[in-house]
């Protein structure tokens, strides 16, 4: 018979099966599920039907176009059996609806695969097993068409009948609900799935996890989110488990725990994007470890993982001041106003060589800054060139920066204070030079 290959996986929740059914089973063939000496279908069969010998050399003749991907041929072979379907038994009628559903589910021809699981169910005596198969991939089938109610409705008669049930088959009906945005209703099915993988001595699969992990995400239930993801990053380790943790811990307020694991993640080797690297160098400054995020950001641009744009020029930048290392800062800081022509980046240079005690270089900077974009505060900018031309020893021209910054309301009291100050020392220095001369 006709089996459904892999070609219509859609997801890890879904594995081809015979009779186009459920996750789990194997694919099985004409000879071992239909052949009339086949003593366990004849048990499960209420009234013992079987393919007759005509029914089953035709079913096998679409089964080879099927294997061969032919399946226009596979379908035209079932049509020959279809023009005489009065003719046929409950199973035979069955049988054929499966294969046609599975021509249609393999091709994507999902509403046409409705109708055929659909006239599967319509038959009677149908066994226990070709039953609970059509239903489950019925529902399935349902889902890829994201008909979510129906295929709900659908499981909900599935598990009413089967007393077997696989862990997959609950994850599917959470993902329905989970479609839905029916959080609430999703969280109980994947439980169920996981205790019974629990009794069975399975291991929860990791999507299954996951699926878990967004519904208590939804739910705003973050506590139990995390432990949801603290066993997906320690039994399936990659950069989007820690990072999605960390978020976590940050939701949670916890920033120092948030610090820790994207620092794991990172001497682990699973922190690789930009953002991700630059969100640990940020963390990294908020937990007072400037000169790991100097080291982090600096080793990153190095390597050219990091571009070197004005943003991560500014963060690193911030970096060194905290760390005190002022004059590393200073080429980072130049090229970085010389980037972006922004006021603010040329009055950070001309504070930085202040720390250094340059001042020719703090007044150039002071002095682009009051030529840049975006000038913010003019008259604060005048009183730092005032004060580094002073302290450069030239008087005239931090006299008239101190003058320009007078027009400043908030600098008005302090800059006329220093034009006095400058006056007195220029008026001294004349006279010193008429009693030396």
């Amino acid at each position: 018979m006709i089996r459904i290959g892999t070609s219509m996986r859609r997801t890890g929740l879904y594995r081809a099966a015979a009779l186009a059914v459920m996750v789990g089973l194997s694919a099985g063939s004409i000879s071992s599920a239909h052949a009339a000496d086949d003593k366990k279908a004849k048990t499960a069969t209420r009234v013992t039907q079987t393919l007759s010998q005509a029914t089953y050399k035709q079913m096998e003749v679409a089964q080879k176009a099927f294997d061969a991907k032919n399946y226009k041929a596979a379908e035209a072979a079932l049509d020959v059996l279809k023009a005489k379907i009065d003719k046929l038994n409950d199973y035979e009628r069955a049988t054929l609806w499966v294969q046609y559903a599975a021509i249609y589910r393999t091709t994507d021809d999902n509403k046409r695969a409705i109708g055929a699981y659909t006239n599967v169910l319509k038959q009677a005596n149908l066994p226990d097993g070709l039953r609970d198969n059509a239903l489950f991939a019925l529902a399935q089938t349902y889902f890829l068409i994201e008909d979510y109610p129906k295929s709900i409705k659908v499981m909900d008669k599935w598990f009413s009948v089967v007393a077997d049930v696989q862990p997959d088959a609950y994850i599917l009906y959470a993902q329905a609900y989970y479609q839905q945005q029916k959080y609430a209703q999703a969280k109980a099915p994947i439980l169920k799935a996981l205790a019974i993988a629990k009794e069975r001595k399975q291991e929860p699969k990791e999507n299954w996890l996951g699926l878990l992990r967004a519904v208590f995400f939804e739910l705003k239930d973050y506590k139990s989110a995390i432990r949801v993801m603290e066993i997906l990053a320690a039994n399936h380790p990659k950069e989007t488990y820690f990072v999605q943790l960390a978020g976590l811990y940050g939701l949670e307020g916890n920033q120092h725990k948030q610090a820790v694991v994207m620092h794991a993640a990172y001497k682990g080797g699973y922190l690789t994007n930009a953002p991700d690297v630059l969100n640990l160098a940020r963390l990294y400054l908020a937990e007072e470890a400037p000169q790991r995020a100097v080291d982090l950001i600096t080793a990153k641009m190095k390597d050219k993982s990091i571009p070197l744009d004005a943003e991560n020029l500014q963060l690193l930048a911030q970096a060194l001041a905290i760390a005190k290392e002022v004059d590393r800062s200073i080429p980072v800081l130049t090229k970085l106003a010389s980037l972006t022509g922004e006021s603010k980046h040329y009055n950070y240079l001309g504070q930085a060589y202040t720390q250094t005690g340059d001042w020719t270089k703090a007044a150039e900077a002071y002095r682009a800054a009051l030529g840049g974009k975006n000038v913010s505060n003019p008259g604060n900018l005048s009183m730092q060139l005032g004060t580094a031309l002073y302290n450069n020893g030239k008087l005239v021209e931090a006299k008239q920066a101190f003058a320009n910054a007078s027009a400043s309301e908030t600098q008005a009291d302090a800059a006329a204070n220093w034009v006095k100050f400058i006056n007195t020392e220029l008026e001294r220095n004349a006279a010193l030079r008429a009693r030396a001369g």
